[in-house]
């Protein structure tokens, strides 16, 4: 994923200003570098702006319990003391929680941060991290780092802090960097030097040692512990790259879980499928056992349901499917239907046409509920509005009958 860094300067006052830039390729190295305007800029995956360490005053404050939903419009008033101007004009983001329980906060110029971060984005430029310079230096615990170029730089210390250096020599330290060490409770035992420059520094507040690589902005590492600017109101959309590694376990899991209740339904399926055809190779039998293994067997639940009825009818004994205890159990149940009527009747083949007058639709429902708890088959294929009320044609028959 390429990444296009832009250097915010102190002077900086509109789109038509000119940055230093630097495109970044997805390793990380330098593809190309200038000084332009926004828009003169090129296209990259995402935008980092890098602001100089003297625009974001760094301070740490024990804070009392707010709700978050407070914090932004809270924070301006917790660095109210160390600000020359009015604090409401400030953009205050806070930061790592120090040992000793206190917020590191970053303050920078509200109006100038907006105005940038809407310039970026007329020029179509995807901007998603403003960091301090100093947040870009690797720091470790019981050290410090700093950059230094013989008469000015910037100091970083642990939990993200840092600060801007004021002016100094080779042999003088800035008072900016005596009173920090003066001011801290746990002094550190080394200051990591970044400098081009080939004599180190001779400060006696603390040993100096060289860090053997200079420090450059435009490849200095992003990482997930360097403080953002863009919080609160400027804080970016969150996208789908930086989101999907915190949702990818979860994604898996559902993924997983979808697999296996599928593979429960299929296997489900499968055990009735083959209950179903025990079931079906077993009534064949029974049936080949019954009325002879030369019958040839198609369905054998009604040829066995039809055999039986010749064989009752062949012995004189009156079958369930035979019209009259069909209309025995059909009159029985069309009698306890208030207002019921029988307008027709036709019988064929096991199967009893009943047209049936009743008040209401909801007779009919009822009619042809309480039949199939009798066990009857039902099938309504007719159904007409009359002045008297509901016409109703049913073709009723015993459980399998067709």
């Amino acid at each position: 994923m390429s990444q296009l860094r832009i250097y915010l300067k102190h002077d900086w006052q509109d789109a038509s200003s000119l940055c230093d830039w630097a495109l970044l390729d997805a390793a990380g190295a330098i593809a190309s570098a200038g000084a332009d305007d926004l828009a003169s800029m090129p296209a990259a995956d995402e935008c980092v702006a890098v602001v100089g360490a003297s625009q974001v005053l760094c301070l740490t404050k024990v804070l009392p319990r707010i709700k978050t939903s407070q914090l932004e419009s809270a924070l301006p008033l917790a660095v109210e003391d160390a600000m020359l101007g009015e604090a409401g004009d400030q953009h205050v983001v806070p930061g790592a929680v120090t040992n000793e329980g206190a917020t590191v906060l970053y303050a920078i110029d509200k109006v100038r941060l907006r105005r940038f971060v809407e310039a970026c984005a007329t020029a179509s430029k995807r901007l998603r991290h403003v960091v301090p310079e100093y947040g870009l230096l690797s720091v470790v615990a019981d050290e410090w780092s700093m950059v230094w170029d013989g008469q000015s730089g910037f100091l970083a210390m642990p939990f993200g802090q840092g600060l801007s250096l004021g002016h100094g020599d080779t042999y003088q330290s800035p008072a900016a960097f005596s009173l920090q060490l003066q001011a801290t409770t746990s002094p550190p035992s080394k200051v990591k030097v970044f400098t081009a420059e080939e004599t180190m520094p001779q400060w006696n507040d603390v040993p100096l040692v060289h860090s053997g690589v200079p420090f450059d902005w435009r490849t200095a590492p992003l990482n997930s512990d360097t403080p953002n600017l863009l919080w609160g109101k400027l804080k970016p959309p969150i996208r789908l790259q930086e989101w999907w590694p915190k949702v990818r376990p979860l994604f898996w899991i559902v993924i997983i879980a979808l697999c296996i209740e599928a593979l429960g339904y299929n296997l489900q399926w499968w055990s009735l499928a083959r209950e179903k055809q025990s079931l079906k190779h077993a009534m064949n039998a029974v049936f080949q056992e019954t009325f002879g293994s030369e019958v040839e067997v198609m369905d054998a639940a009604l040829q066995m349901q039809r055999s039986l009825a010749r064989a009752r009818h062949v012995a004189g004994v009156a079958d369930d499917a035979d019209f009259l205890p069909l209309l025995d159990r059909v009159s029985a149940e069309l009698s306890g239907q208030a207002g019921g009527k029988v307008q027709g009747l036709r019988y064929a083949e096991g199967r009893l046409d009943v047209e049936v007058s009743v008040p209401s639709r909801a007779d009919v429902d009822t009619f042809e509920k309480r039949l199939i708890e009798q066990g009857l088959s039902v099938q309504i294929l007719d159904v007409n509005e009359t002045g008297a009320g509901i016409a109703a044609h049913l073709r009723i028959a015993t459980g399998e009958a067709r």
